[in-house]
């Protein structure tokens, strides 16, 4: 492995990507349409970016 090589090639970005992705497919399972299952992500992203206001 070379020195440009990143420690650990999963990201930051990467991961919370992807656990976005699960929580999706999570409220897909549980019933919510895509449409629903969206919605409720945008709302969480927006009260983290607000600090929950």
């Amino acid at each position: 492995m070379g020195d440009d090589m990143p420690a650990d090639p999963v990201t930051e970005l990467a991961a919370g990507a992807a656990q976005l992705h699960e929580l999706y497919e999570a409220y897909g399972a549980a019933g919510f349409t895509e449409q629903q299952a969206m919605q409720l992500l945008c709302a969480i992203i927006r009260g983290s970016m607000t600090g929950g206001d």
